[in-house]
């Protein structure tokens, strides 16, 4: 794992700022600008040489590659990134990274294609693709801890070629339908927003002050500190166990409802809290308020750009959800350390994707705005 100190101080060390939609060409107004970034940021992530382990290297400009200084093996400035193999200019990765933290809103392939100026939408929906499988990547490494809500829902999805050759189902089992795990670490409106409140020049304060000022107005007594969201294939306990091993501490309160299926989660973690949906209403507003809320914006989120999802994909789009929900207050700071795109940036350098475009070489997601 990349050391923290990375992260947290490379912004200071550059001397960057936070970018807003409109600075993109300033700071970044050629292609040779984005490879002189780009290196500044792998170069210390550069492992040891392959061919004779020195530690060592020059770095080559016009072939944009790192060159041992021992035995002169050479280490493109892609190799083992998100970029890696790509035929994509940097500046257009660096551009379609810039859209996607910029905007709060999922945005379509499409849209990046006519604001790129680019003449394929293939190879930007792969980027984009790409892009929000590392976003998920990077969330894997992080535990749910405290209190936690757990709830499964069922995303509107378009059915494939073998669903359809079948009698279409109705409810929750419909193939029109995938389910996903929400996981939610929720904590009272007043100590969540107290935390950010005593951060020293933090500038949503303002904003913090106004929330805990209408806190009693509020139905929701409880805050979300972060989230996760899973494509499941069956909601069984087995399944929803080693998600549950995996993505939440083992001292943690789980709250969930009555489901069979969790009835494992008193040996997997402190406390399981069990609300049977009696009053649905009122188990959703005082027991798992955030799973609910998260469900119901990240479906509107998604439906406004896509109507339906290929389910392929729907597990990417949760990615870039979750990625940008759990840094949502970054966007009101002026830190550089917290500025989302420089953030991608980084763990684009950190991170492979799996995707490949063979994988995918039949589009049907976002087909009908060809």
């Amino acid at each position: 794992m990349v050391s923290s100190i990375f992260f947290c101080n490379f912004a200071e060390t550059m001397n960057i700022e936070t970018m807003l939609l409109n600075q993109f060409d300033k700071r970044f107004p050629t292609e040779e600008s984005c490879i002189d970034y780009f290196r500044i940021i792998k170069e210390p992530l550069l492992p040891k040489c392959p061919k004779c382990g020195c530690i060592s290297y020059n770095w080559v400009k016009g072939k944009h590659v790192f060159e041992c200084k021992s035995c002169r093996h050479r280490i493109p400035l892609t190799k083992d990134t998100v970029m890696e193999y790509s035929k994509q200019p940097l500046r257009s990765w660096f551009y379609t990274m810039h859209l996607m933290t910029s905007i709060k809103q999922v945005l379509s392939a499409k849209e990046v294609q006519y604001q790129l100026g680019h003449d394929q939408y293939p190879p930007v929906w792969l980027m984009m693709m790409k892009l929000r499988d590392i976003m998920g990547k990077r969330e894997k490494i992080y535990q749910l801890s405290g209190d936690v809500e757990l709830d499964e829902a069922f995303f509107p999805t378009r059915m494939d070629d073998t669903d359809k050759s079948e009698t279409l189902k109705r409810g929750a089992g419909s193939q029109r339908q995938t389910k996903v795990l929400v996981i939610a670490e929720s904590k009272p409106v007043d100590k969540v927003l107290g935390e950010y409140l005593s951060r020293p020049k933090n500038d949503t304060n303002e904003k913090i002050k106004k929330l805990l000022a209408n806190e009693k107005r509020q139905s929701v007594k409880k805050a979300v500190h972060y989230i996760k969201m899973f494509v499941i294939e069956d909601a069984k306990a087995k399944t929803i166990d080693k998600l549950v091993e995996k993505s939440i501490s083992s001292s943690t309160t789980i709250v969930t409802d009555g489901s069979s299926s969790h009835t494992h989660f008193k040996n997997l973690v402190d406390k399981h809290e069990i609300y049977v949906e009696h009053d649905v209403d009122q188990v959703v507003r005082n027991a798992l308020p955030w799973v609910h809320i998260i469900i119901g914006e990240c479906k509107s989120g998604i439906e406004a750009i896509h109507k339906e999802v290929d389910k392929r994909f729907l597990q990417l789009y949760l990615n870039e959800y979750c990625w940008k929900f759990n840094r949502r207050f970054f966007r009101d700071s002026s830190d550089p350390r917290f500025d989302l795109f420089d953030r991608l940036v980084r763990i684009s350098a950190i991170y492979k994707s799996d995707i490949k475009w063979r994988d995918y070489s039949k589009l049907s997601d976002e087909e009908p705005e060809f």
